[in-house]
């Protein structure tokens, strides 16, 4: 509806201006192969694919209409403050429900089928995947000169104040792609030139992070964290990594189409080696399922996706100190570093919410030149 909204609004305007974005082509290439998929009846499950095929369509009109709408300056600045402010207040609630936590989601709905519940999330760790999409834009509006210093300020705490918020979900996935993201973010502050008040901001954001941790207390974050320091002897992790032994069998079994997508949980329990009175619903590592139901040709396409991402992301970002578009740019481009780091781990692209969220910011990340063309509106907010 909303695409259908944008090309009457092009209609009536007297124009019909497409903006260009190197991730369009991996991304017919894949609905192609799953067009492919449903039309020739390639899958375990036809109606879980064709569902599912609809779900991607969504996502491609939100990949499509982020590329158009948001090419102007005003615009990226504008989804940028509201990701900012959206994702502070979402952090606050979480920690607000997590010391009153009733046994219900907003302390009305009933949690009928177990689970982890963090914030609106039933699952600890696909809160932390929103959560890593948004500590960006803090983070950016934080370090850069182009606000003034009280608002800067502003955008620090929202920064730490959200960062926690990932420890005190207590997903090990979503404090290891935090940790990549500042790690990207360090190395784009060492691009060009190095800036030693920004690298002291960075310090002051981890060093808040650390003191506001120890002043909640939040009972079994650190036996938590230990985990990393032996991640192969936890139980959790030993199950997943059964769980891609087996989907690699899953694989070989049809290596070039897949088994049809969505249909990972239709075909695991024929090749399931352990046992389990749960239903392993996904393979909690987006890679693997992507491989498992849409082939080597279909990760193929995911992965020039991806290759393409960083390629434009990277290069968009070179202007970030200077240019404000650039620098939304460069947040939206640190939120799928931290998505993509994350899915090694879990299966937030699973997740309706966060896959949508993710192909929004990867068509910011990658599209047209950070330099505005001209004739496109510059200012600020």
């Amino acid at each position: 509806m909303l695409v259908t909204l944008w090309a009457v609004r092009e209609v009536a305007l007297g124009r019909f201006q497409v903006h260009p974005n190197p991730l369009y082509v991996p991304a017919v290439l894949f609905a192609g192969l799953v067009a492919i998929q449903i039309l020739f009846h390639i899958t375990a499950y036809w109606y879980v694919t064709w569902s599912k095929a609809w779900l991607w369509t969504a996502y491609a009109g939100i990949f499509f209409l982020a590329s158009q709408i948001f090419n102007g300056t005003i615009w990226l600045q504008a989804f940028g403050l509201f990701c900012a402010g959206y994702g502070f207040l979402m952090s606050l609630f979480a920690i607000i429900q997590q010391f009153t936590w009733n046994g219900k989601i907003y302390w009305i709905v009933p949690n009928r089928h177990g689970g982890w519940v963090y914030g609106p999330y039933v699952n600890h760790a696909h809160y932390a995947g929103l959560m890593e999409m948004l500590i960006p834009f803090s983070l950016i509006f934080a370090i850069t000169d182009n606000l003034p210093r009280p608002l800067r300020g502003l955008f620090l705490f929202a920064a730490i104040v959200m960062s926690s918020t990932i420890f005190l979900s207590q997903s090990v996935g979503g404090v290891i792609a935090l940790a990549a993201e500042l790690v990207a973010l360090m190395l784009f502050l060492f691009w060009n030139r190095r800036s030693y008040r920004e690298l002291v901001l960075l310090g002051v954001i981890c060093s808040g992070l650390v003191v506001w941790l120890v002043w909640l207390r939040p009972a079994g974050l650190f036996e938590r964290l230990a985990r990393l320091l032996n991640p192969i002897s936890d139980a959790g992790a030993t199950g997943r990594i059964a769980i891609v032994k087996d989907s690699i069998k899953m694989a070989g079994q049809r290596p070039f189409l897949g088994w049809g997508l969505g249909s990972f949980s239709t075909v695991y329990p024929s090749f399931r080696s352990f046992f389990t009175n749960f239903w392993v619903n996904e393979a909690h590592n987006d890679f693997v399922q992507i491989l498992v139901e849409t082939g080597i040709i279909g990760f193929a396409f995911a992965g020039s996706f991806l290759f393409l991402l960083g390629i434009a992301g990277i290069r968009n970002a070179r202007h970030w100190r200077s240019e404000d578009r650039a620098s939304i740019m460069l947040a939206a481009f640190l939120g799928c570093v931290g998505f993509v780091v994350h899915s090694l781990f879990d299966f937030n692209l699973q997740i309706p919410a966060n896959a949508a969220f993710f192909f929004a910011l990867s068509a910011l990340a990658a599209m047209g030149s950070s330099r505005p063309k001209r004739g496109h509106t510059t200012g600020r907010i």
